[in-house]
């Protein structure tokens, strides 16, 4: 007999395991099918079919049959193989890796349908003798849509005529209509005086508005549609009706908003282009690093490839870190491509999501743009995939299926022989060993583009100097001058500290009693703003004491600085200056996020304090300092990679200053500024930094050269969790080829009450994971949580 193993899909009601059903009829996989599942039916996809003896069914229990493909919802064989890898390489079961490929929505977008066959109608009722005229006057179908239910009497009468052998019953995906064309496209108005003039004066009072104008204007494309707007700015359809009324956006309609003209290549980017057009039209697996410095062109070289992989007939992937920051990319994909693009992202509803996903699936799509998740889109045809800033931490999925987007990515390239291109102005030093190397062919563009911006110049100041002069200062004196001059040129600054809060910890200086979390082994960080003890973690808050619990003392001391103390400090510096400060506690608060944004773009904000959401994103061109609060906040962090992102860092918040016409600057102010990093980042040298690091990995053998799984365990028990992680150490003695960090206490030891310990296994280059998974398969269980982070990025 043909059975066939089914995943059934969590999304839609499954359990998310795999078992196996009779197949009475031809299925393949990747084939959506029904199937029951106790006492009701299930959705799920074929993952194999094979041939059994009939005594595999001699056991206590038969084997259920499968009740019916779903026509027109299958996974495209390339994705189900994908997902294949996924669950192998990234050591979780099948069903885990699907739910990232499958769309929510899905069972209301089934439909049934009943096909006349070729037998002869005999002795039939009346009723039965007009359903089956109806059938076939429909033309030999007849349908019942999702929305348009048939009648319970009908639905039983064609049941006889199913049983009689007349009729054929089965599921089908019902395809979503044509896109409405009514909304069209929206695009700024040709006199862009109107919007400055709203985001200078009356941006402030209406934020949201103001934030969707500032990424239309990032976007610098002719006309985007709605769910491509909305993709940018996270707003509705309202929002983008009332700039429309205020004459602030126009609506065109397709076809009729013109497209800009694409700029001339250089020399460099002529020889990347044909390059990649000529990987693109061998049909063959040929993986490339661009790498290009700030403004050299990269993404116009992304975008010929695309058109001559979209001549030859087949599908680009397109990725990008945060859909939120890829306003240009959006643009230029729109104004290249018009409505052949489709957005993948988490913030579309699911019918948005799922439409999406159809149209994709039926090849009406070509081109999909999307963060990490758009790898499983439905895609049968891939000839060109493409990772934009390739080094961004936001491409490995934290959360199972642990998966890094460059790894399956390549393997998605391999199935489709698909050209796979890596770009970035500073690109890991796993990537680029493996250009330098020939593993991935180098493309290099040096130039700056001629319209773009002039690099900022950089200063770096040593902090160590106030501390040995006894005058220690949040602000140093070079930073202090630097704002103040740009405060008397009616210009603004951003200062950047990736550490939120007022300080890290509340320390009681009679006994040294430090305030900790109650859940995790973290101490609680003091916001003065609201007067709380809050754990960043699991959200824990409490009021801050009076008295220390433990000796009465009165001396509660704040130590250490995060930026509502920057904030403070900045204020009492510079009294007349407008200040404000952006980070996720007053992000959390409803629209402050755009109301701080529009006032700064609006001129109201002088000075915007902030953490890293200050440093992506959009332009604002009269910011023409940028000042590092402290480089070393990241730079000391127990990682391996502390070097590397900060020198990323670093560079990406320099880019946020001299956006517009004037120059910018940059002071980063460290304790360590002769460290490598540094130092790179102010000349603006990858190169170098690259050289460095790659000696030290290759000494304390970390990747490029090794291979990690972090192993992490976690009990409610702390005496299980430690005798479970050294019972890890044993099982994985004698692994050939690997060494084995630990067991040991992981850095957060504690986290929502769950004790935690961990080891590193370093595995030789391309080493299979799986052998650490076999090794600690029967290791996890009711009160214990085994997780096996496959090169993880978070040591934590």
């Amino acid at each position: 007999m043909t059975v066939a193993d089914v995943a059934l899909d969590v999304r839609a009601g499954g359990t998310g395991a795999v078992y196996t059903y009779r197949a009475e009829f031809a299925v393949s996989p990747g084939d959506a099918v029904m199937v029951p599942l106790g006492p009701r039916t299930s959705l799920g996809f074929v993952v194999r079919v094979r041939e059994e003896t009939t005594s595999a069914e001699a056991g206590t229990f038969k084997l259920k049959s499968i009740l019916s493909r779903v026509e027109g919802f299958g996974l495209p064989e390339p994705l189900l193989r994908t997902l294949e890898f996924v669950a192998e390489e990234y050591l979780c079961p099948f069903p885990v890796a699907l739910s990232a490929a499958t769309p929510p929505g899905v069972l209301e977008r089934l439909a049934n349908e009943w096909t006349l066959t070729e037998k002869e109608p005999k002795e039939l009722t009346r009723s039965q003798q007009e359903a089956y005229e109806t059938i076939r006057d429909a033309g030999g179908t007849l349908t019942e849509s999702p929305t348009k239910k048939l009648p319970a009497a009908s639905k039983r009468t064609l049941s006889l005529l199913v049983q009689k052998g007349l009729v054929e019953r089965r599921l089908a995906f019902s395809p979503f209509s044509e896109r409405r064309k009514a909304k069209g496209l929206f695009r700024l108005p040709s006199d862009g005086s109107k919007v400055e003039r709203f985001l200078t004066k009356e941006g402030k009072r209406k934020p949201a508005q103001a934030l969707t104008l500032m990424r239309m204007q990032a976007a610098n494309a002719s006309a985007l549609s709605a769910m491509e707007v909305k993709a940018l700015s996270g707003v509705t359809d309202q929002t983008l009706n009332s700039l429309v009324t205020a004459g602030l956006l126009e609506l065109v309609e397709e076809g009729t908003q013109g497209r800009k003209t694409p700029p001339e290549p250089n020399d460099e980017q002529l020889s990347a282009i044909r390059k990649l057009v000529d990987s693109v039209e061998s049909r063959a697996y040929r993986p490339f690093l661009l790498y290009g410095i700030t403004g050299s062109g990269k993404t116009e070289v992304f975008l010929r490839a695309a058109a001559a992989c979209l001549r030859t007939g087949r599908q680009v992937l397109y990725l990008v870190p945060e859909i939120a920051l890829a306003a240009q990319a959006i643009g230029q994909l729109r104004d290249r491509f018009g409505d052949r693009v489709a957005v993948f992202h988490s913030d579309l509803t699911p019918k948005e999501r799922l439409e999406n996903w159809s149209r994709v699936r039926s090849g009406a799509i070509p081109v999909v743009l999307g963060a990490r998740s758009a790898l499983f889109a439905p895609l049968a045809n891939v000839g060109l995939i493409i990772i934009d800033e390739e080094h961004e931490t936001s491409y490995k999925q934290e959360t199972a299926p642990r998966y890094h987007a460059k790894t399956v990515a390549r393997k998605l390239a391999e199935i489709h022989g698909a050209t796979l291109v890596l770009g970035s102005a500073t690109p890991s030093v796993e990537t680029y060993a493996e250009a330098i190397q020939g593993s991935l062919t180098l493309l290099s563009l040096t130039n700056r583009a001629v319209t773009a911006a002039r690099l900022p110049e950089v200063f770096v100041d040593d902090l160590g100097e106030g501390y040995r002069t006894g005058q220690p200062a949040i602000l140093a004196p070079l930073l202090q001058e630097k704002i103040e001059a740009t405060l008397g040129r009616g210009e603004q600054g951003i200062l950047f500290l990736n550490r939120r809060a007022y300080a890290p910890f509340l320390l009681c200086r009679d006994c040294g009693e430090q305030f900790m979390c109650p859940r995790c082994a973290v101490s609680l960080s003091y916001s003065r703003f609201d007067r709380t003890l809050r754990c960043h973690h699991c959200g824990h808050r409490e009021p801050p004491p009076d008295v220390c619990p433990a000796c009465e003392g009165i001396r509660l001391s704040p130590i250490g600085i995060g930026t509502e103390k920057v904030e403070e400090a900045v204020r009492e510096l510079f009294p007349t200056a407008r200040v404000a400060r952006l980070d996720r506690d007053v992000a959390r608060r409803k629209g402050a996020l755009e109301s701080i944004l529009a006032e700064f773009r609006a001129g109201e904000i002088d000075l915007l304090v902030g953490t890293q959401m200050v440093a992506k994103g959009l332009d604002f061109p009269n910011v023409t300092l940028v000042g590092v609060i402290a480089a070393d906040v990241s730079l000391n962090l127990p990682d391996f990679r502390a070097s590397e992102r900060t020198f990323q860092l670093l560079s990406q918040v320099a880019g946020r200053a001299g956006r517009g016409a004037r120059p910018g600057e940059v002071v980063i102010q460290t304790f360590s500024p002769h460290h490598p990093a540094v130092e790179c980042a102010q000349a603006h040298d990858f190169e170098t930094l690259f050289k460095i690091l790659h000696e030290e990995r290759e000494t304390a053998g970390y990747p490029p050269f090794r291979r990690l799984v972090n192993v992490l365990l976690s009990s409610e028990s702390q005496s299980l969790a430690t005798d479970s992680s050294f019972r890890a150490a044993i099982e994985l003695e004698n692994l050939e080829g690997a060494e084995v960090l630990g067991p040991t206490d992981a850095v957060l030891s504690r986290l929502h009450n769950r004790w935690r310990r961990q080891l590193l296994v370093k595995l030789p280059p391309f080493s299979p994971a799986r052998l650490v998974g076999e090794r600690l398969a029967g290791l996890s269980g009711k009160d214990l949580q085994v997780i096996l982070d496959v090169d993880p990025y978070s040591m934590t």
